[in-house]
C-alpha cells in the first residue's frame, strides 16, 4: 500500500493506492496549515480504511508547485520521514 500526495492549485489530495489501483482519495485545501493538517488527514485516510499506518509502506509527492515552496517541502519531508522507517 501507498499514499501519494498531490499537490494542485492550492489543493491537497490523497491517494491510497494498491499496486497502481485506487482504493481510496480525500481532498482538502492547503491554507497555510499543512504542516498542521497533513498527518492527521493521513490518519483519518488510514483508519478510514480500516488499516494501520505499518501497512503503508510508501509515501510519495507529486506537486505542481516549484520545490522551493514551503508546502511541497513539508509534504516532502513527511514521505521521506515515512519512507525512512519503513526500511
Amino acid at each position: 500500500m501507498q499514499i501519494v500526495i498531490k499537490i494542485e492549485n492550492r489543493t491537497v489530495e490523497l491517494v491510497l493506492q494498491k499496486s497502481k489501483k485506487v482504493l481510496d482519495t480525500h481532498k482538502f485545501l492547503d491554507e497555510y496549515h499543512l504542516s498542521e493538517e497533513l498527518l492527521p488527514e493521513m490518519d483519518r485516510l488510514i483508519k478510514r480504511n480500516k488499516l494501520m499506518p505499518l501497512d503503508i509502506k510508501k509515501i510519495t509527492v507529486k506537486s505542481d508547485l516549484g520545490e522551493n515552496f514551503t508546502t511541497c517541502r513539508i509534504a516532502k519531508a513527511v514521505a521521506n520521514a515515512w519512507n525512512w522507517k519503513s526500511k
